[in-house]
């Protein structure tokens, strides 16, 4: 179960990398670099994550709230590349 979980996850910052880099209206620089800025941006938020030694389940005081931010944070690693890749798309 593990395995797909992982899958999905992985599908779903790739997916919309490669489809970025797949454009042809663009000149191949700015389709490489589109594609690594999508790709590239999740691994900010699970630094943030495994960086903050709060966000990485040592918090001693609110460990409840510590717990949803690292969640939230989580949820926007795996939504972040759609966005990036629909707002480098319609910026046009």
């Amino acid at each position: 179960m593990r395995v797909i979980l992982v899958l999905i996850a992985f599908g779903m910052v790739a997916v919309p990398a490669l489809l970025a880099l797949a454009r042809t209206d663009l000149p191949r620089g700015r389709r490489i670099g589109g594609a690594l800025v999508v790709f590239l941006a999740p691994a900010f938020a699970l630094g943030l994550i495994h960086g903050v030694p709060e966000l990485d389940g040592r918090a001693l005081n609110n460990p409840v709230a510590w717990t949803t931010l690292r969640l939230v944070l989580t949820g926007l690693a795996l939504i972040l590349p759609w966005c990036l890749y629909v707002w480098l798309t319609g910026r046009r």
